[in-house]
Parts: C-alpha cells; sequence; structure tokens
C-alpha cells in the first residue's frame, strides 16, 4: 500500500518526525503564510509535471489549489491537495529506510545530495547501511549517518533523532519503504521533512486496523478490498461460483486455479494468504472471515509447504477457526513437513484431507456437484 504525501507525513509525525504544518484543502491552516501547494497522487516528479506549485497569498493558494483539483500528472488523476508552510531550505539531504530482499534486513539509506534529481547521485554519495533485526540501529550508527551526511553541528542531534525514528517506524509499522526527499535543513537549523513517501506491507494489514483510515491506490472489488484489508491477495473470478480457494502463495494459487477451471469447477475467488501461514492463527482470522463472508459451497485450503511445518499451520488453522469458521464443505490439500500429523488434526473440523492434488480437486469438483 502507497501511501499518499499527506497520510506519509501523518505517520511521520505519529513518530516524532518533524514535518511541516499544512493541511488538506480547503482547511489548511489559516495562518501559514507563503506556503507550497502539492498534488496528492502515487506518481514521481510531481514537481516536473507541474503538480508542485508555490503561492505568497490566500488568493494565489485558492488559485493553485483550484488549478490542480481535478487535473491528470500522467495518468493519475488529482483528487486531494495538500498546503503546507514553505520551508527556507538551506540544505536538501536524502534519507530512507527499505526491506533489502537480498540481505534479509532493514536497510538505511543516506545522501548529503537530496531532491529531485536524487537518482542521479553518484553511488559513492550513497550510504546503505544493513541493520541486524536483533541488534537494532545502534547509537553508532547513528553518528556514522550523521557525519556522512555533513550536518552542522546545531543539527547533528535532530538529524540522528530522525534516523532513528524513520527507522523505529518502518519496523513498527511494517514499512517496505520509508523516504524523506528531500529532508531539509533549514536557514533556522531544523531539520525537517518536506516530502515522505511510505510504503506499506500490505500482507500485515491485521496488525494495523488503523490503517482502514488510508485511502487504497487500487481499489478493486469489494471481495478483493475486503482480502486486502485482511492482509492476503485475492482474485475474484466467478461472482456466481460455487469454490473459494484459500492457497499458500501466489504462484500456486493460479496453478490451482487453472486445474480447478479445467475440471469445470465454478471458481468464485482465490486467496493467497501470503506470509499468514508461518504465523499464529491471529493473521488467519480475518482471512477465514472474509473467506465465509462469501458463503461458498466448498472452501478449499491448498497448503504446500517447503520449509514450515504443515502441523504448525494446522495448529494455525484450528485457532482461527474458532473465531472464524470457514464455510459449506470443507477440504484440505495439506503436503510439507509434519503434513501427516496436521491432516490428523484438521481431520475433526469436517475436512475432507488429501495429499494428492489431483484427488483434492475432483474431491472439491465433486463436493461442488452435491452441493449444487
Amino acid at each position: 500500500m502507497d501511501l499518499l504525501e499527506h497520510e506519509g507525513k501523518r505517520l511521520f509525525a505519529r513518530h516524532g518526525i518533524a514535518v511541516p504544518r499544512g493541511g488538506l484543502w480547503p482547511d489548511p491552516p489559516g495562518d501559514l503564510g507563503p506556503c507550497v501547494v502539492k498534488a496528492q497522487v502515487r506518481v514521481g516528479g510531481r514537481g516536473k509535471r507541474g503538480g508542485i506549485r508555490f503561492a505568497s497569498s490566500a488568493v494565489e493558494t485558492r488559485a493553485a489549489a483550484e488549478g490542480l483539483l481535478g487535473s491528470a500528472l500522467g495518468d493519475a488523476a488529482v483528487g486531494r491537495i495538500y498546503v503546507e508552510e514553505r520551508l527556507d531550505i538551506a540544505r536538501e539531504l536524502y534519507l530512507a529506510v527499505m526491506i533489502d530482499r537480498d540481505a534479509c534486513c532493514h536497510t538505511l539509506l543516506a545522501s548529503p545530495e537530496g531532491g529531485v534529481e536524487v537518482q542521479a547521485v553518484a553511488p559513492e554519495r550513497v550510504l546503505r547501511l544493513p541493520v541486524d533485526p536483533v541488534m537494532g540501529l545502534r547509537p553508532f550508527m547513528v553518528r556514522r549517518i550523521v557525519r556522512f551526511l555533513g550536518a552542522p553541528e546545531k543539527a547533528a542531534k535532530a538529524l540522528g533523532a530522525t534516523a532513528q525514528a524513520l527507522y523505529e517506524l518502518a519496523v513498527r509499522e511494517d514499512a517496505t519503504l520509508a523516504e524523506i526527499n528531500p529532508l531539509a535543513l533549514t536557514a533556522d537549523g531544523r531539520v525537517v521533512a518536506a516530502d515522505a513517501k511510505v510504503s506499506l506491507d500490505d500482507r500485515a494489514a491485521y496488525r494495523h486496523p488503523d490503517w482502514s483510515a488510508f485511502e487504497q491506490a487500487d481499489p478493486g472489488t469489494e471481495v478483493e478490498r475486503a482480502i486486502l484489508r485482511a492482509g492476503g491477495v485475492a482474485a475474484e473470478v466467478d461472482p456466481e461460483g460455487d469454490v473459494v480457494g484459500v492457497i499458500s502463495g501466489a504462484g500456486l494459487m493460479m496453478a490451482t486455479l487453472d486445474v480447478m477451471v479445467a475440471h469445470g469447477i465454478r471458481v468464485r475467488c482465490v486467496i493467497d494468504m501470503g506470509g499468514t501461514p508461518l504465523g499464529s492463527s491471529e493473521g488467519l482470522i480475518p482471512i477465514f472471515q472474509a473467506a465465509a463472508a462469501m458463503r461458498p459451497r466448498v472452501t478449499f485450503i491448498n497448503a504446500y509447504f517447503h520449509t514450515a511445518l504443515a502441523d504448525s499451520f494446522a495448529r494455525g488453522v484450528l485457532g482461527a477457526a474458532e473465531t472464524a469458521p470457514l464455510s459449506g464443505r470443507l477440504i484440505l490439500r495439506l503436503v510439507g513437513r509434519r503434513s501427516e500429523e496436521g491432516r490428523r488434526l484438521l481431520a475433526p473440523l469436517g475436512f475432507a484431507t488429501h495429499e494428492d492434488l489431483m484427488a483434492a480437486i475432483r474431491a472439491v469438483a465433486e463436493a461442488a456437484r452435491e452441493t449444487a
């Protein structure tokens, strides 16, 4: 989930990162003075596309806001305008925390050359600092960031606190990216996030009920939105379908859908559980609730684990089913380490359990016909 700038800044402020005073049009604070009028869209290069305008008076602010509202920046329609105080910027820096999937950790990025041309900055001018997830961002690492950015002494403490807060935000808010570009050093010595780019991990949504307040970039269907809020990813296939598939992995989800359709099964929806099977039953509850709300004739769980323990997943299903019972006939294909124990645990819930995929698909097809 990619946040709009004003949403990212609200998240920044919650974690103690300084942001300019501002608000959404038509209700920004009335005493901003010279201000910046910004289109709220999920595309880069807003400044070069004319999506950021400067105003010196209330009349100019209104003209800029009304000129942007309803316009388009590339393929993105402008539906929100954010108005904030204009900073007296002495220097522009760059600071970000991202998930480095190769290193399996958060990595902090910093450059003394922030702004619109940050993509052209020479590699030696960018500090990449992997952060051990057990140790976290240590004080010596923060000092290294401050030195690399070459901040004046009066701004060093605030800059270090901003780096620490940005890292903690990324971890606590399940952000795959938290970027400040530019991070402004003002003429009066303040360190302020002049922009905000935040991407949240959709699959962690079940841990963050407050995310429902954020605007969704891709509305999808009502069913797909419900699954997305639950922390999974769904594809609604046939609103009149008989079967809902709950599956461990996007590739397996599409392969399972192909096989079901080839067997003449009308599929209502397929759901990729993502990483939720590897955690506690808590993550499965909202997915099961969303699946049950579709009232399918058959619910088919297809779970194939290479390294995770199948019986641990089964215990998660048991816990989730107490709060969110699944609908219709229940068919399970469970493969992986300790899968026999997992199938045994789930049999009392009414699951018809299988190890072979084709046998499970045939059982799904038969159950759908019997309940039609």
